[in-house]
């Protein structure tokens, strides 16, 4: 394994996310480089595999580079104000979703992602997955030539051709809208310098909008930490479903293109992607409040099962789970204590090593004080189990550490069925709640017991109706008709004991 993959083996334990987006238009004609930068900054956690910058200045000028946005000296950030001019810009985090994983592919998938076809250029930022990805490589690969081997290089394309075809915007948009199933947030500059921003007809992916308070700067972003950081607190709401918003020097114009009954915002955001202090499109509850609650709500499973009386200590497993901890708690009154402590400077969230290679990364990762789990009886709380192997290996630690007996409580229910909107649990043989029952999951990852917060309770704690939220992994209903029709006729494959391909869909 050469020493870039040895790399994504630290970062990549967990699930991803597919990327986080940002844009930002100055009316001033100030340069707005550092306000991109610092908008990737506070979305760093969507995306540790690579980063790009782009910005509008009579052309479009780049810079792109693997591994997260580092920090910068006072040298670098001149430099890069100076290679990177103009009023307008993007800016994109990425995990893969989709693509190779070869250090050559990761390179040339770096968003944004730009495009070309005669007169008619765009740049896009992207987040998200698409589902008929093949039948729109197949169209694109028509009019265009293929160098890299993410969604977004095919949706940037898709888009241009649009763009070339009907000469307006807005038309090309409301066809991408028609024509695209999947999720997906994008934030855009024409080859003019006009700043644009859409969703996915269901919203799947958030996208928000903030403006400085004189109303001279206007940003899109991921979370609304990345308008926080740049104290674009005049928080305006989301960019609408079907919406497309387009901003120039003559203002903000926001086109409604489709009209949707309902919505459906992704329910993995709340328990695990974005950050505790943002708050998320429909919500008016930062995410540690909501995260807080789901701990409320097992703690509330835990004293009417009267399980308290088999516990000595709360330990959340970092960091996600920290905020639930808080909430479990307040309803057990139990004892609770930080006995696992995350290393700050070994990058998270990895999701590609392998098996065997799990246990080692997570030595680096995660510390565990022995003296606080030696012979207790514990509540260990985790935001989720996906394939089970990083639940596994840190109970494997905690029991090596002296514990008498693990009981898990996990703030997201039971996952069931693949993602096919952007996170990386794309098919039934990898899930380990697929077929299982909690007791056999328990036995599996060593665990005395494990209780999932119930679906209803999730929701509530949300605070949006189940019809605003995707729960397909949790329920197998899924909003968009390729994605159910898909993941009927391969859990049937499966149930047959078929092999699946990592990305069933292709």
């Amino acid at each position: 394994m050469n020493v870039f993959l040895s790399y994504l083996s630290i970062i990549m334990i967990k699930v991803h996310e597919a990327c986080g987006v940002y844009g930002i238009y100055d009316f001033t004609h100030r340069s707005i480089y550092s306000q991109v930068y610092w908008g990737l900054v506070a979305q760093n956690h969507r995306g540790h595999q690579s980063h790009g910058l782009l910005t509008y200045q009579e052309g479009f000028h780049t810079h792109k580079a693997l591994g997260i946005v580092p920090r910068i000296n006072t040298e670098s950030i001149q430099k890069q104000r100076f290679e990177l001019p103009g009023h307008v810009g993007i800016g994109n985090v990425r995990y893969g979703t989709s693509g190779s994983l070869e250090e050559s592919s990761l390179v040339k998938d770096i968003q944004p992602s730009l495009a070309e076809i005669r007169n008619t250029k765009v740049a896009i930022s992207f987040n998200g997955n698409i589902v008929n990805i093949s039948a729109l490589r197949s169209e694109v690969s028509k009019s265009f030539s293929l160098n890299a081997t993410s969604d977004a290089e095919i949706l940037s394309k898709k888009l241009c051709l649009e763009l070339e075809t009907r000469n307006d915007l807005s038309e090309a948009v409301k066809q991408i809208l028609i024509a695209v199933e999947g999720a997906y947030s994008v934030t855009g500059i024409t080859g003019e310098g006009e700043l644009f921003a859409f969703r996915d007809p269901l919203g799947i992916k958030p996208l928000c909008i903030g403006f400085s308070t004189n109303k001279e700067i206007i940003a899109i972003s991921s979370e609304s930490v990345g308008l926080d950081i740049n104290s674009l607190n005049h928080f305006e709401e989301t960019v609408k479903l079907g919406e497309l918003l387009r901003i120039t020097d003559e203002g903000i114009r926001r086109e409604q293109l489709t009209q949707q009954k309902r919505r459906a915002l992704c329910s993995f955001e709340f328990a695990y992607f974005s950050r505790p202090d943002s708050i998320l499109n429909g919500s008016t509850k930062y995410v540690y409040e909501i995260r807080h609650k789901f701990g409320k709500n097992l703690g509330k499973q835990c004293v009417q099962k009267n399980a308290i009386r088999n516990i000595d200590v709360i330990i959340p497993i970092p960091e996600t789970a920290t905020d639930a901890s808080y909430g479990f708690q307040e309803e057990t009154k139990l004892k609770l204590d930080f006995a696992l402590r995350k290393h700050r400077y070994v990058f998270d969230r990895a999701f590609i090593s392998l098996p065997w290679e799990r246990a080692k990364i997570l030595e680096k990762k995660i510390n565990v004080l022995g003296n606080s789990i030696y012979r207790k009886n514990i509540a260990l709380l985790d935001d989720s189990i996906v394939r089970g192997d990083t639940t596994k290996s840190i109970i494997q630690r905690i029991r090596i550490a002296g514990a008498k007996k693990i009981l898990l409580y996990v703030t997201f229910p039971k996952i069931v069925s693949p993602c096919f909107y952007g996170i990386d649990m794309a098919t039934f043989s990898e899930l380990i709640g697929v077929d299982k029952e909690n007791e056999e999951i328990a036995e599996i990852i060593g665990a005395d017991s494990v209780t999932y917060q119930t679906i209803d309770d999730f929701v509530s704690a949300i605070g949006l109706n189940k019809d605003k939220l995707c729960l397909a992994c949790l329920t197998g209903a899924y909003p968009t008709p390729l994605a159910q029709k898909l993941a009927d006729e391969k859990k049937a494959s499966y149930q047959k004991g078929s092999d699946e391909r990592k990305r069933i869909y292709e």
